[in-house]
């Protein structure tokens, strides 16, 4: 069986290099590790990455490959949620969001992503789940304005951030 991940260091590894030095260096908890701590920290933000490519791997060495084929695909727009707060259950610092769109290039004959337009990030702080929800709701009725005859249901990403990485000012993490 696989170690199991260090919940200590996941978060850490949301927090930028800095953040983490000082939170966990000889000022902080005093576990920081340099060259240890640096590589754990990257396994754990492309932890997803590493283990598709093992198993890329793992199925190219017992002959279990399958022929890789470029089909062009249909034009996709999807909604992403940024979270900034600690962990799952913690408080909400902040929220913001993203509507993406990819489009097949012909000349590159692959899917290219970009971003059609951004909800900048708002301090969560007072407000109640309720209304969290209902933000989120309207959220997603106005990216479905942004694009012709798409009806988006749900966020299909939502992606976790420290919330010492939130970029609004006054921030009071950044007092």
């Amino acid at each position: 069986m696989p170690k199991t991940a260090s919940e200590k260091c996941r978060i850490c590894a949301k927090l930028s290099a800095e953040d983490a030095i000082s939170r966990h260096g000889f000022s902080g908890t005093g576990c920081w590790v340099a060259e240890q701590c640096h590589k754990r920290r990257s396994y754990y933000r492309n932890r997803d990455r590493y283990n598709q490519h093992k198993r890329r791997q793992y199925r190219q060495q017992t002959g279990q490959e399958p022929v890789v084929l470029r089909v062009a695909l249909p034009e996709s727009a999807w909604a992403e949620l940024h979270l900034f707060r600690e962990r799952v259950d913690a408080p909400l610092h902040a929220i913001s969001a993203e509507l993406r769109q990819s489009k097949w290039n012909e000349d590159e004959q692959r899917m290219v992503e970009r971003v059609i337009a951004r909800i900048e990030p708002i301090h969560t702080k007072g407000l109640k789940p309720a209304q969290i929800r209902e933000f989120m709701q309207n959220v997603l009725q106005t990216f479905s304005g942004q694009l012709e005859g798409v009806i988006l249901e749900k966020f299909e990403v939502q992606k976790e951030l420290s919330p010492d990485l939130c970029p609004v000012r006054p921030c009071p993490l950044h007092q």
